[in-house]
């Protein structure tokens, strides 16, 4: 069996890369007040535009790209919760991949602070693809190219389970309780609100 994981909102909380990222920018621009503002925006609005109100609400003189890039390349304050490790120590006993979208850079930071070992993290950026893209999917499939039975545990039951299912795949969706795709309707083969859920099915399947 290959057990395969997505990254964010899934092996930890993304918020927590979002709060270390606006805590990046406000220790760059000596204020720690732009964190509260940033985070308020964040959680009201979303991430479209939260760098440009930033600017405009303080008449900050600094290009909007600087900003993008010190979030998108700073050193991740983030760590895995204790039941992503139990499901990690379990999955060791199988082969691993990851598949996960995003810039190639920020997504390999977050992999590396997170000291993640999985024996085939495809970062898709790096391979000019990206979900629902089936082609991430065959990669691990060819990499593991012995093994039957493949499994795919995500978040995001908008792009994520499309490709897997047509491989024939097992899928788990992780309903994260702090993600932004929590209320969305899912067709995975199980869908679950408790990582230590996800550990019970994969008990299962063996």
């Amino acid at each position: 069996m290959v057990i395969v994981f997505d990254l964010d909102d899934t092996l930890y909380d993304e918020i927590d890369f979002v709060k270390s990222g606006f805590r990046e920018i406000s220790r760059y621009l000596g204020n720690n007040s732009y964190y509260d503002f940033m985070l308020d925006d964040f959680l009201k609005n979303g991430s479209g535009t939260i760098f440009n109100n930033l600017i405009k609400q303080f008449k900050l003189n600094i290009p909007l790209q600087k900003l993008i890039e010190i979030y998108r390349f700073h050193r991740p304050e983030i760590s895995l919760p204790k039941e992503s490790i139990d499901l990690l120590d379990f999955a060791m006993n199988y082969q691993t991949a990851l598949i996960t979208d995003g810039h190639y850079i920020m997504q390999k930071n977050k992999y590396n602070v997170l000291e993640l070992n999985l024996k085939y993290p495809v970062f898709t950026d790096f391979y000019k693809t990206k979900k629902p893209e089936i082609k991430p999917f065959k990669m691990v499939m060819q990499y593991f190219k012995n093994e039957k039975k493949f499994v795919y545990i995500s978040d995001n039951p908008v792009k994520d389970f499309i490709a897997p299912h047509k491989l024939n795949w097992e899928t788990i969706r992780y309903r994260n309780p702090v993600g932004i795709y929590k209320n969305y309707p899912s067709d995975a083969t199980f869908d679950v609100d408790d990582r230590n859920k996800i550990l019970e099915i994969l008990k299962d399947m063996l």
